[in-house]
């Protein structure tokens, strides 16, 4: 485990984030700490409440906020693979996923979900993807999992025209990507979203995990209402 502290004190925020990148909105080890990591900073600065970070894989992340191992981690509502109960954050911004496959291939309509029969769905380990969930349920989608969005994508290129498989992900990751790796530009990508979600924090739930939840949110609409969320999220754009 990776500490922002050296010391604990009975204020700190204890916050578990991805191991892996996951551009604009978090990074591990650069400079710049994403979208996320900016806010949580200027919450820590305005309250006073030291944050004191973890870097854990998604699944593991999940089973700390359910534990109370850990206040709070990144999620987002549409994305909760369960029924557990937590405390939520309002939407800090929004993601937007897209279809991508592999060069030269035609991406179906999503009002013919049954032409994927056979297909493969590249995803991460630990994570949601509400439209074609059923169709992995229901054997009609085979489902391959990867550590990250870029062997994802790594995975994509290497395809021929003819591969079954696609991915989906953020708009934001794969613009992100894509700017750092000018050859996934010819990767296939949908027009349209093929789903939308609120990144939020998702808080245990328990007395400590409502504080924070309702001091994050009303520090949270200040910054939407100052014009600095704009800001913190421009900055990576």
């Amino acid at each position: 485990m990776l500490l922002f502290s050296s010391h604990l004190v009975a204020a700190n925020l204890r916050v578990a984030l991805p191991d892996e990148d996951y551009p604009p909105f978090h990074f591990v080890s650069s400079e710049n700490k994403g979208i996320l990591r900016d806010v949580i900073t200027a919450f820590s600065k305005a309250s006073g409440i030291q944050v004191d970070y973890v870097f854990v894989p998604e699944m593991r992340s999940a089973k700390m906020v359910q534990n109370g191992d850990v206040d709070v981690r990144m999620e987002s509502e549409v994305w909760l693979n369960g029924n557990e109960p937590y405390y939520w954050s309002q939407e800090i911004m929004q993601v937007e996923d897209v279809m991508v496959a592999a060069r030269g291939v035609q991406l179906i309509d999503l009002k013919q979900l049954n032409r994927l029969k056979s297909g493969v769905l590249l995803g991460r380990f630990g994570y949601v993807y509400p439209t074609f969930e059923p169709l992995v349920q229901n054997n009609i989608l085979h489902r391959e999992n990867f550590y990250s969005d870029l062997e994802v994508l790594q995975s994509l290129y290497k395809d021929t025209h003819s591969s079954p498989r696609f991915t989906v992900i953020s708009k934001s990751v794969l613009n992100w990507y894509i700017q750092h790796y000018p050859d996934f530009a010819a990767l296939v990508v949908s027009d349209i979203n093929v789903g939308v979600a609120p990144l939020q924090l998702q808080f245990a739930y328990n007395s400590k995990g409502k504080k924070y939840a309702q001091q994050f949110n009303d520090f949270l609409q200040k910054l939407k209402d100052n014009g600095e969320l704009d800001k913190i999220i421009a900055r990576y754009q």
